[in-house]
């Protein structure tokens, strides 16, 4: 099995939910407009702030973090076999858009439009490289595990390093691993969390960036990310029994083993849809400013042509994409229950 683990339902389920939800985020929340002049960004959520509470809930970053942490505690593959795992589609599918790029450019797309594409396929790339950060940290994470306030030493590093927001989410994972975690208490902390800061602290309420906003959740990430990932995972374990029946299920076995692959190759496929139609477009839905509430509706019909594109993606790449990037375990790790209500050890 790789040096790995058993496979834990729980964590399936959980794994399964994030990447859905952060491909459909991206897919829902991300327009490349077609003009006479080029292709440029856009959101629905700068103009339809109505749809700004979906942002709370397809921005589940914190999650992969999570169950990645957990997978680390138990994983035996060593650093460099994951690191190739992960370089090789990457830089395959970099060297794809590479090329497509360098055609555009030569036909005469303006650099405007050949950056917006590029910035679009390298954004989701930014995860592999805190995740692998995060492997890598195994020893110290190890060691801090050992004590009950091991989580606090990412929480305070938000302060000074933004990113420590995904290894406070990965801590917690990895102390999942050994003990009980408490639902109700996290997510209580979360929610509340994330409500003052938002409306005390100056914080933006959208869970993700919005084209011309100066101040992200995400970019880079900050206390009212950490909160919402808590939140989240607060959420997932106080339902853990009825995810861990979910993960029992041949979509959530089948979107573990892609899981990774899918989230590398998602944004091509949305790119690609949008770039292979625009001869016919401006289209309805794809390439057309999101300013209104029928093009939500328009883009859910596109969603089923970038699933396929996606899932052409992952053949084009051979069979490379990581399919077991963080596998997860069952026992001897304590399944997640939150009924246990007493407070972490």
């Amino acid at each position: 099995m790789n040096g790995e683990s058993p496979r834990n339902p729980f964590i399936d389920a959980v794994r399964a939910l994030a990447v859905v939800t952060v491909v459909l985020g991206h897919w829902l929340v991300t327009a490349l407009v077609d003009t006479p002049t080029g292709m440029y960004i856009d959101s629905p959520l700068k103009h339809l702030q109505s749809l700004t509470p979906v942002s709370w809930v397809l921005q589940t970053l914190g999650l992969f973090f999570f169950v990645g942490g957990f997978a680390a505690a138990h994983s035996k593959t060593p650093f460099l076999t994951r690191l190739k795992q992960l370089a090789v589609p990457t830089l395959l599918m970099l060297a794809c858009w590479a090329s497509v790029l360098f055609g555009l450019i030569l036909r005469g797309v303006d650099q405007g439009t050949a950056w917006n594409i590029g910035f679009l396929v390298t954004t989701p790339l930014w995860f592999l490289g805190v995740y692998l950060v995060l492997l890598a940290m195994k020893p110290l994470v190890r060691k801090l595990d050992e004590h009950s306030w091991g989580v606090l030493v990412p929480v305070l590093l938000v302060l000074v390093v933004p990113y420590a927001v995904w290894w406070a989410a990965w801590q917690l994972g990895y102390a999942l691993a050994r003990r009980r975690i408490p639902g109700p208490p996290l997510l209580v902390a979360g929610v509340l969390g994330y409500a003052l800061l938002t409306t005390f602290g100056g914080y933006p309420v959208s869970a993700v960036g919005i084209p011309g906003e100066a101040v992200s959740n995400l970019n880079p990430p900050n206390y009212a990310t950490l909160a919402l990932a808590f939140a989240q995972i607060g959420l997932v374990l106080t339902i853990a029994p009825a995810l861990t029946r979910l993960g029992t299920a041949k979509p959530a076995a089948w979107l573990n083993r892609r899981a990774l692959g899918i989230f590398l190759a998602h944004q091509s496929a949305l790119i690609t849809v949008t770039l292979a139609l625009s001869a016919w477009g401006p289209l309805p839905g794809l390439q057309q400013p999101p300013d209104h509430p029928d093009w939500v509706w328009q883009r859910l019909l596109w969603l089923p042509v970038c699933a396929a594109v996606t899932w052409g993606w992952l053949r084009a790449l051979r069979g490379r994409s990581p399919r077991r990037a963080a596998p997860p375990p069952e026992e001897p790790g304590p399944a997640p229950a939150s009924a246990v209500r007493t407070p972490v050890p």
